[in-house]
């Protein structure tokens, strides 16, 4: 059996959804998952250093503590703050994938297509809405593409977002239009 990877984010819609207890699956996420991170086997903190430590971070006091905590840590550099934290490998990946990330949750799905697994779980990673997920979702949506189109199978639960279609101006099948002047009726 080849390798399996669960990347989970932190929406609760199918959080619950991904593999916990099956070992034939690897299980990477995000440092802030207080359920999650003592299963992961890889975690990804991305964000710049400079945020990390400033005044309105929204991290909690002990977060750098917690990051040691975490096993085989990604971080934008090994920073000298977190012990444990390894540069992310951007040149390598990219060669491989892309360099087409922006999210933390975006980096582990390009390591794991870097990787070459057999099978990728997407869990707890909706991105919807107007506001910083909303703006992540193609990103992570056409890594899930490159994905596929490499071979990989990947697995995103019914109740996800991710790779819906919404019917906003064009009737396609049994959707109904929402801004029918914007290109008239197709049908």
């Amino acid at each position: 059996m080849g390798l399996k990877i669960a990347i989970v984010g932190l929406s609760p819609t199918t959080h619950g959804q991904a593999p916990w207890e099956d070992k034939d699956w690897e299980l990477w996420g995000l440092p802030w998952d207080a359920f999650g991170w003592p299963y992961f086997s890889r975690t990804f903190e991305m964000h710049d250093m400079r945020l990390l430590k400033s005044e309105h971070s929204q991290r909690r006091d002990d977060y750098f503590a917690h990051l040691g905590d975490c096993r085989r840590l990604y971080m934008q550099e090994a920073y000298p703050e977190v012990p444990n934290a390894q540069r992310y490998p951007f040149e390598d990946i990219a060669r491989r994938t892309t360099d087409y990330w922006n999210s933390s949750i975006a980096y582990a799905m390009a390591m794991a297509i870097h990787e070459c697994p057999e099978e990728i779980g997407v869990y707890g990673v909706d991105m919807k809405g107007d506001d910083e997920y909303g703006y992540q979702k193609p990103n992570m949506e056409y890594l899930i593409g490159l994905a596929r189109g490499k071979g990989i199978k990947v697995h995103v639960p019914d109740e996800s977002p991710l790779l819906k279609f919404n019917a906003y101006g064009v009737r396609f099948y049994d959707h109904i239009p929402q801004y029918v002047n914007r290109y008239g009726w197709l049908g």
